[in-house]
């Protein structure tokens, strides 16, 4: 027997023929005759080929050396260990298209096929399956996922790589940061010293809502303040870092605070985004035509210097500080507003004299803000010649609650257009524009004796009415405010007990006894929780209660509803519900349902849990307490050797 033939039949159990063949060097029908023989000896394990070709020469085999893949049954090649290793290189390196590119070229030289392939996907499956790897694994560095993660903020990074503090390198769909560079910027990190709070976490106990506490830190006025830039302890911060401070400093601040005594900050140099917004005041100063930058400004006009402008700005709404800083713009002109409603400019000429659309005047062009325009088109873009835009003096005053006086003094001002009736009943009657006067009412407001003298109470009775509407506190009370209250104090909800003993013809007494039992519900006003009233659905129970006086029922402890029926057995509310239905429980009927005796409720469930079928139940407790306990055998000193040396034969025999 030759070499070749003695080696395959000891090392050639169930190894591909093309690989023995490749490893001795002899055709692949040669070792197909040996191998039907029968003679190969059987081993516990296959050899692969590095295997093979190591026992066979005595040494690994090269990667020239390995035989070409051969193709599935299901028409993809195999992989073979020189592959697997090349694509181990590749992960972390390049990204899946690289990767598919290099392997299928690789593939194409080995096998000679110009189709063969490796696709995104098999690729994919060699790194997860093959590798036990991800495509997200990249080689020296780590993901931006990654580093956010570890420091508890993607947003972080992107700013620190927008800011070329970090230079991230490309590995296919993914940027990687390099390890050293991310070693040295978290080098960079500053930590808040140990037991210091955010300063942030006092904002709100020092009635401060803007970001001007963070801004006289950095002026130093805020003591034992720190900025630093941690990571990793689940903390949010940007990119310019987070201010700490000394807890104990923190609650005195809040003490002072509360007290009265003045803070730090108080009488020291203004923040230094005055300077800033100073200067893009004066680099967009609106032009005297501006309205709205008069009404800002008021009767002194716009601030001439610095000192004058520190001292008027801080306090005006955050609205207001936007339009002074805003780039002027006039506003759109009829042409626009015609495009963007879908009109004629002559149509929209038209509505501008008629008082539908507020616009300014610059000389002789008119300009309507976008705001108005949006509106106006809103409204189904009126042109102001209906009679139902227009209203009666009387009827401003009834619904928008003027003055006969303020409505002549608007239309002496021309804030009011009017017109006067010709035919008709409307013949000498005064007409003003409804959208005028509503403009006007939402501007002026109402103070609160003013509005309160319009719903007819105290200036007390209105706050209290008040904190049932949504007003948010402003300068003037709106109208619709003011019309949401007095429709709140004319609404009727329900009825009062007295009321409703009057309409019963019975006593306050017998309806409170009513609201003890349950028979009925009372109700309370969102604006003020004093008053309760009852609905009427609830008064036609007190009726049908009155009509047919209920039984007084007198169930014991013994007779349970039906969920509590239900966890003393143990199981749903159906089951005890098919169960009484089966005639299998003792019920009764009750004014609020079904009542079921305790013990007709435990002895079915005896019954129940002794052929229950599901493994996860659990029985109710009181049938473990109730349940016989078996009387211990006693075991004796032969029977305890016995099971003692049982025990030891079985794990000898474990062990062999």
């Amino acid at each position: 027997m030759l070499d070749w033939q003695r080696f395959v039949l000891e090392h050639g159990w169930r190894v591909h023929v093309y690989e023995l063949a490749a490893v001795v060097g002899q055709p692949v029908e040669a070792i197909q005759r040996l191998r039907a023989t029968g003679a190969v000896a059987r081993l516990k394990k296959v050899k692969r080929f590095a295997e093979l070709f190591t026992l066979w020469h005595g040494r690994p085999p090269r990667d020239d050396e390995w035989p070409a893949p051969r193709k599935s049954h299901r028409g993809s090649y195999d992989w073979q260990a020189p592959e697997i290793a090349l694509l181990a290189s590749l992960v972390g390196r390049m990204g899946k298209p690289e990767i598919s590119k290099i392997l299928t070229q690789r593939l194409r030289e080995r096998t000679g096929d110009p189709r063969a392939s490796r696709s995104l996907n098999s690729v994919q499956m060699g790194i997860n399956h093959r590798l036990g790897m991800v495509t997200t694994d990249v080689v020296g560095g780590l993901t931006i996922a990654q580093a956010g993660k570890e420091i508890g903020s993607r947003a972080v990074i992107y700013q620190c790589i927008r800011a070329k503090q970090l230079r991230p390198f490309r590995v296919g769909r993914l940027w990687v940061i390099p390890r050293a560079a991310w070693d040295a910027w978290k080098a960079t990190r500053v930590f808040p010293p140990k037991g210091y709070v955010q300063l942030t976490s006092i904002k709100a106990a020092l009635g401060i809502n803007s970001d001007k506490l963070s801004e006289w830190a950095r002026m130093g006025h805020v003591p034992s303040a720190v900025r630093c830039n941690p990571f990793g302890l689940d903390i949010k911060s940007t990119q310019y870092g987070t201010w700490f401070i000394d807890p104990k400093v923190a609650r005195k601040l809040v003490a002072d605070r509360r007290a009265g005594r003045p803070l730090p900050w108080w009488g020291k140099p203004e923040p230094s985004n005055l300077r800033i917004t100073w200067k893009l005041l004066q680099e967009r100063q609106h032009p005297a035509a501006c309205g709205t930058c008069a009404q800002i400004w008021g009767p002194k006009g716009a601030p001439r210097t610095y000192e004058d402008y520190a001292l008027r700005y801080p306090p005006l709404a955050h609205g207001a500080k936007r339009h002074l800083t805003r780039k002027w713009s006039p506003g759109l002109t009829p042409a626009e507003v015609a495009r963007h409603c879908g009109r004629s400019v002559s149509a929209v000429i038209r509505a501008i004299h008629n008082g539908m659309i507020g616009a300014t005047r610059s000389g002789w062009r008119f300009y309507v803000s976008k705001t108005e325009a949006t509106r106006w088109k809103a409204r189904k873009c009126p042109m102001g010649g209906g009679y139902q835009l227009w209203m009666s003096l009387e009827t401003a005053r009834k619904r928008y609650l003027f003055t006969p006086a303020q409505l002549r003094a608007f239309i002496a001002q021309g804030k009011l257009l009017s017109k006067v009736g010709t035919n008709g009943p409307m013949r000498g009657i005064t007409y003003v524009a409804k959208h005028q006067c509503a403009l006007l009412r939402e501007q002026i407001g109402f103070t609160e004796a003013q509005a309160a003298r319009r719903v007819g109470v105290s200036i007390a009775k209105f706050r209290t009415l008040l904190r049932g509407v949504d007003w948010r506190g402003a300068k003037g009370i709106p109208l619709v405010t003011v019309q949401a209250v007095i429709k709140r104090l004319e609404s009727s909800e329900g009825y009062t007990f007295e009321e409703a003993a009057a309409k019963l013809r019975t006593t306050v007494e017998w309806i409170q006894e009513r609201k003890r039992d349950g028979t009925i519900r009372v109700s309370r006003t969102k604006w003020d929780r004093r008053r309760t009233y009852i609905t009427e659905p609830m008064f036609q129970r007190l009726k049908e209660a009155k009509r047919r006086p209920a039984k007084r029922e007198c169930f014991s402890a013994q007779w349970l509803r039906l969920s509590k029926a239900a966890h003393e057995a143990g199981v749903s509310p159906g089951t005890v519900i098919r169960w009484a239905n089966d005639g299998e429980l003792d019920r009764r009927a009750s004014r609020d349902g079904w009542r079921y005796h305790r013990s007709s409720v435990r002895a079915r469930a005896r019954r129940y849990w002794k052929t229950v079928r599901f493994q996860r139940a659990i029985p109710p407790d009181w049938l473990h307490k109730s349940a016989p306990r078996r009387p211990r055998a006693i075991e004796t000193p032969a029977q305890k050797g016995i099971r003692v040396i049982e025990r030891i034969t079985e794990r000898q025999e474990a062990r062999a």
